[in-house]
């Protein structure tokens, strides 16, 4: 015969089935300040929770449910690095950008170490975006100075390119190379750093950086560009490559027709 359950055992069933409604679901148990988990969790762990759900919104594009959560983690760590960069993210979304570079000056303030950098990163990504582009340069070169971010590679190579919209074009190749000798598998470096050892002539370092571009094409980690297909007729040209020099023109001209590389290749260039 079984057993009636006791009230020991039916509120550990409800605490259990009331434990799994709020993982399923998570907007509804961590988006409001009265929440069951809110008063019962650890903070620090509450403040983690209500940053990335705030992101996951911010990732979706919905920067209005995202307000909610990252104002009550902003309650909740009122100096907390994280939080203050997801609302930069936000409002610069929301085109506010005064608002967004005061967040994102906050977010550096109150970080140090890896994290200090990650969100420099984001702040240059933020001021490149925005046409302020010295600054920009600035934050980056910051960034790279750190010796320990998992990704300074890609650092080096924004870098890069924000020296070459700049005009700066050592110091790019200088920050390409410094990504590819990091990273070789980096395509925007690799290919930008053969374009700029092509126009200084130095040509042996322009096709070695080419040809490492094309064995990423053939792994299908990069795609071709009009850049890369122009470089290589160029490059076969200057070696005597008839047949490199033809599938080139060839790819160029089907894959791209209308661009200003092919155009330029049509007239003679």
């Amino acid at each position: 015969m079984k057993s009636k359950p006791t009230c020991v055992g039916k509120a550990a069933f409800i605490g259990k089935l009331a434990g799994v409604l709020c993982v399923a679901l998570l907007v509804g148990c961590v988006s409001t300040t009265n929440s069951r988990y809110a008063n019962n969790a650890n903070e620090i762990d509450a403040l983690e929770k209500y940053t990335d759900l705030g992101l996951v919104y911010l990732q979706k594009g919905d920067t209005a449910e995202a307000m909610r959560p990252l104002r009550r983690a902003l309650e909740l760590g009122p100096k907390s690095p994280d939080v203050h960069a997801a609302f930069a993210m936000l409002f610069e979304m929301e085109k506010d950008f005064s608002r967004a570079e005061r967040y994102f000056k906050d977010a550096l303030s109150y970080s140090d170490g890896v994290n200090n950098t990650r969100i420099r990163n984001n702040y240059a990504s933020f001021l490149f975006k925005t046409e302020r582009l010295i600054d920009a340069c600035e934050q980056l070169r910051l960034a790279s100075e750190d010796p320990f971010y998992e990704r300074r590679a890609t650092v080096y190579e924004n870098l890069g390119v924000c020296y070459q919209r700049l005009g700066r074009n050592e110091n790019a190749l200088a920050a390409y190379e410094r990504a590819i000798n990091i990273d070789d598998t980096r395509g925007r470096a690799l290919l930008e750093a053969a374009y700029l050892q092509f126009e200084k002539d130095s040509v042996d370092l322009s096709a070695e950086h080419h040809s490492n571009f094309q064995r990423l094409v053939r792994y299908r980690m990069v795609s071709s560009s009009p850049k890369s297909l122009w470089l290589g007729v160029k490059l076969a040209r200057y070696n005597g490559d008839q047949n490199a020099e033809a599938s080139y023109e060839l790819k160029l001209r089907n894959q791209f027709p209308d661009s200003p590389e092919n155009k330029s290749l049509l007239k003679g260039g």
